[in-house]
């Protein structure tokens, strides 16, 4: 199978994937097939184009050309590659364990989540592959069309407000600030293509550099920064099986990947011009962190309390880059990866426990651990690692992020990110150990059979995962160093 091939079949499964799921919803088992074999179709496809580029070997496809010189293009770079691969591994999960929801809860609208996560997706891999910042802005987009009506799936008032919330939120900083810096970034260095060591490098003066910084920061909403994150709080009144795409798959990694892109391949040595204004956004940034995890700790719905602990993990993604620093990029991927890993994990347990028992507040699984083990114990994997501990994946990245922080001299950069590590313990820490060693509830489960092995064996491998950075973080060092090259 060619690159070229591989890159279609990875952007395009999930589309068509969607529109089979819309058009044959039943019998469910029909429905359920065309929706995994779809994310399984991709996932081979993104593992290829990671073998190749792991070859040193890449590709481009190029759709339109609606511009003199501004194609609407995809193209394999190793970042790219490597977030590709994984959400969409993760993705085959998901659509599992999706099926498994749509079962337990008889959702009679089923098909249509199905579709909108297979389309949220197929706009992860547009934003992951995309060659340039146009493209980029196109898939950008599109993800948040995609998403929006998961939000409201439920049809009532409150979910309605909140996809309007959500949508409004995203739309206008995108429009607002992010198209504005694109424009600007034109007409500065006459392209838009990502490059290595950065389009603007050699271009621009501290004062643009720095406005150019910050129009990127918060124009690129999805990231969770303060104050365009109104779209978290939205986004937690989702169903269970959005809030994994949203916050795991595709919408939170999204925010990272282009967070990871911009300084790499927009700014790459410019950052160091825009040094005043990253040295406010670092603050900002390290402060939202902590805010965020202590929101996520006065929560009792676990969607929320998921939510607002995710959104302090994609901030850590933010304050890598910011540093201006191989290190920081190194430990920006390291943290889009484990929060992928970590949030899809907490967020299918979450699903599993609401389908199972009908459970949403944390005070109420207490004890469910006895009764549902490999569920938790995933869980309780995941909460590990989001909160930094070794071997899991959240430890590496943060060991790597606290580093940095220090080799640039950020130190109250380092000091806010390890304050966010203990309230991130705080707020899931003592979830897992009441989960896991309180008293077991009698007849918790709302069916005879419990939770079935399409709820319990996503959680696992998802979990399972976070282990994968202890084997290959030096390989991984080396690959993705591109991002770096000839740049900061």
């Amino acid at each position: 199978m060619s690159a070229e091939l591989s890159l279609l079949i990875a952007l395009g499964a999930p589309v068509i994937g969607a529109i089979l799921v819309l058009l044959l919803p039943k019998p469910p088992g029909l429905r359920d097939v065309l929706h995994i074999g779809a994310a399984l179709a991709q996932a081979i496809a993104a593992a290829h184009l990671a073998s190749v580029a792991a070859a040193g070997n890449t590709t481009r496809v190029i759709l339109a050309r609606p511009l003199p010189g501004v194609d609407l293009a995809f193209s394999l770079e190793p970042l790219g590659a490597l977030m590709a691969a994984l959400l969409a591994g993760l993705g085959v999960l998901h659509a599992v364990h999706n099926a498994g929801v749509a079962r337990a809860t008889q959702d009679k609208g089923a098909q249509r989540l199905m579709a909108y996560a297979s389309l949220a997706s197929a706009a992860m891999m547009g934003v992951a592959y995309s060659s340039n910042l146009f493209t980029f802005y196109v898939v950008y987009q599109a993800l948040t069309l995609a998403t929006f009506p998961m939000i409201a799936h439920g049809g009532d008032e409150e979910g309605q407000r909140a996809a309007r919330t959500y949508l409004a939120t995203l739309l206008g900083a995108s429009v607002g600030l992010l198209l504005p810096a694109l424009v600007w970034t034109y007409a500065v260095a006459g392209a838009l293509d990502f490059r290595a060591g950065g389009l603007l490098a050699g271009r621009v003066d501290p004062l643009t550099a720095s406005a150019l910084l910050v129009l990127y920061v918060f124009g690129l909403a999805k990231a969770g920064l303060p104050p365009v994150h109104g779209w978290v709080s939205a986004a937690s009144k989702a169903p269970h099986s959005a809030q994994v795409s949203i916050f795991a798959l595709s919408v939170l990694p999204a925010g990272g990947v282009g967070m990871i892109k911009v300084a790499a391949y927009v700014f790459g040595s410019a950052l160091h011009e825009a040094a005043l204004a990253a040295r406010v956004l670092l603050l900002l940034v390290g402060v939202s962190m902590c805010v965020a995890a202590l929101i996520a700790l006065s929560k009792q719905d676990l969607r929320e309390r998921f939510a607002y602990s995710a959104m302090a993990q994609s901030l850590a993604v933010v304050m890598g880059t910011l540093l201006a620093h191989p290190t920081g990029l190194f430990a920006s991927a390291l943290q889009v990866v484990a929060l992928a890993c970590g949030a899809a994990t907490l967020t299918m347990a979450a699903g599993a426990v609401y389908a199972a028992t009908g459970r949403t507040e944390a005070r109420d699984t207490a004890g469910l651990g006895r009764v549902m083990p490999w569920t938790f114990a995933g869980l309780a994997i995941a909460c590990a690692s989001m909160v930094g501990m070794p071997p899991f994946a959240g430890a590496w990245a943060k060991l790597w992020l606290i580093a940095a922080a220090a080799d640039t001299g950020f130190i109250s950069a380092a000091v806010l990110a390890g304050a966010a590590a203990i309230l991130t313990f705080a707020h899931l820490g003592p979830l897992a150990a009441n989960a896991l060693a309180g008293r077991a509830p009698t007849d918790p489960f709302k069916r005879a059979d419990g939770a079935s092995i399409m709820l319990v064996a996503p959680v696992i491998l998802s979990g399972a995962a976070t282990l994968w950075l202890l084997l290959i973080a030096d390989p991984l060092a080396r690959f993705l160093s591109p991002l770096w090259m000839g740049g900061s």
